[in-house]
């Protein structure tokens, strides 16, 4: 197979994705295809200059792509793509790892520092960014979170159940729910001595989630009255210790009448 032909497959690119330089993905889709074969013929095929070539197979063995025969002249195997999987994954998972520390544990470091004073908004729109913003939010309350529930998508919040219904009981982490009828119906079997949950009097369709950090999350769903296709979700991030504050007071007084 031409070297055109190779560039053509759905593979080559995937290859590249994987981490190959153009060369290498030539190599090794040669190699799968064919079977084993000496470095002029892998030349030959897959159009890499045999100056090349040797460089190309000595990184590919190093990889765990490939590995090399013996005799005269000598031959070049591809790895078995099941296996090569396997070393694609732990790469990537060690890469992971190796970002996850400097993020955790540099980066996040410096971000708190800077965020300690000043107050800060930020407005989300896609799903995805509400829901990893409700879940950081969840995740990082250290005592208490007060949640105003009047409107439950379970597509956005069903993480948010998850954690909840995991909150480790021996700690000294507490939850209040104010919720709409509906919202209490499906969000009750999460009630426990860490977890307290009431239907708030008059609770408008939208929602709020209070961290003890001085964070606050509205969430507000645009075109309730349409299809749920139609509909628009917005939701307002504010880091602010002196507003956190009079939110919560908001709150603790629509808890006080509100009903188990």
């Amino acid at each position: 197979m031409s070297a055109r032909a190779l560039k053509s497959m759905s593979a080559f690119e995937r290859l590249k994705e994987a981490g190959l330089t153009d060369y290498e993905a030539l190599v090794y889709l040669k190699l799968v295809l064919d079977g084993p074969s000496s470095a002029k013929e892998i030349s030959e095929s897959s159009g890499v200059p045999h100056t090349r070539v040797y460089d190309v197979l000595e990184a590919l063995e190093l990889k765990g792509w490939v590995e090399m025969g013996q005799g005269r002249p000598m031959r070049f195997k591809a790895k078995p793509p099941s296996e090569v999987i396997n070393v694609i994954r732990m790469e990537q998972q060690n890469r992971l790892s190796r970002i996850e520390e400097v993020f955790l544990n540099d980066l996040q470091s410096i971000y708190d520092a800077r965020s300690v004073e000043g107050s800060e908004i930020w407005f989300v729109r896609s799903l995805a960014g509400i829901t990893n913003r409700i879940r950081t939010l969840v995740q990082s309350f250290k005592k208490e979170l007060c949640i105003v529930m009047g409107n439950l998508d379970m597509n956005i919040y069903s993480g948010l159940l998850e954690i909840l219904s995991n909150l480790d009981q021996k700690k000294s982490k507490y939850v209040k729910i104010l919720a709409s009828q509906d919202a209490f119906n499906a969000l009750k079997h999460l009630s426990s001595e860490n977890v307290m949950i009431k239907i708030g009097t008059n609770v408008i369709p939208f929602n709020v989630i209070l961290s003890d950090k001085g964070e606050v999350i509205f969430h507000l769903v645009v075109g309730l009255d349409q299809p749920p296709e139609k509909r628009k979700n917005l939701a307002v991030y504010i880091s602010d210790r002196s507003l956190a504050k009079v939110i919560y007071d908001y709150i603790d007084l629509l808890w006080r009448v509100g009903s188990l």
